[in-house]
């Protein structure tokens, strides 16, 4: 008893901290975001199915372009990569390593033949790879990354390749 006291407390707070509710790890739960313009402000309401494991990231992940079928791979994504941790790096990788929440890696921002200033940058998602830490950057360099896949024929998760069923339609 002593022992799920403390699971318990811990768990509420990392949840704190995270900005995660324990009973999001349990139940479908709703998730609210304000986002605020100049001259209006919306509120949308999110639901999470049981097994999300990065919920506290789906409403970042919306508001940077991705849409409901694409939430649940990303979720499995940045769970297996970063274990919903946007400060990872692996270090182990080639060009410099992968980094944040989806793992993007380096060779993405770096120079190279077709990109001279690196490809993340010819699309203006970012101006160096340091900026991969930040989640908002991470999740938009994964989206250039699946319409890259996918302007070049590729399934839109191409560039993780572990993904079980990268395509849909395949």
């Amino acid at each position: 008893m002593k022992q799920t006291s403390r699971i318990v407390a811990v768990l509420i707070f990392v949840g704190m901290v995270v900005g995660v509710r324990v009973d999001a790890l349990q139940a479908p739960t709703t998730q609210t975001s304000t986002s605020t313009s100049t001259s209006t402000s919306t509120t949308t309401t999110l639901l999470l199915p049981p097994k999300a494991k990065c919920g506290q990231w789906w409403s970042t992940a919306r508001s940077v372009g991705f849409d409901d079928q694409l939430l649940l791979t990303l979720d499995n994504v940045m769970f297996r990569e970063s274990r919903c941790d946007a400060s990872q790096i692996n270090t182990s990788d080639p060009n410099g390593g992968s980094v944040g929440l989806v793992q993007v890696n380096r060779f993405w921002c770096l120079p190279s033949k077709y990109y001279p200033n690196g490809y993340l940058q010819s699309v203006n998602v970012l101006s160096t790879c340091d900026e991969l830490f930040n989640p908002v950057i991470n999740l938009r360099s994964a989206i250039a990354l699946i319409n890259y896949s996918t302007l070049a024929g590729y399934c839109e998760w191409q560039q993780w390749a572990w993904v079980e069923k990268p395509c849909e339609n395949d």
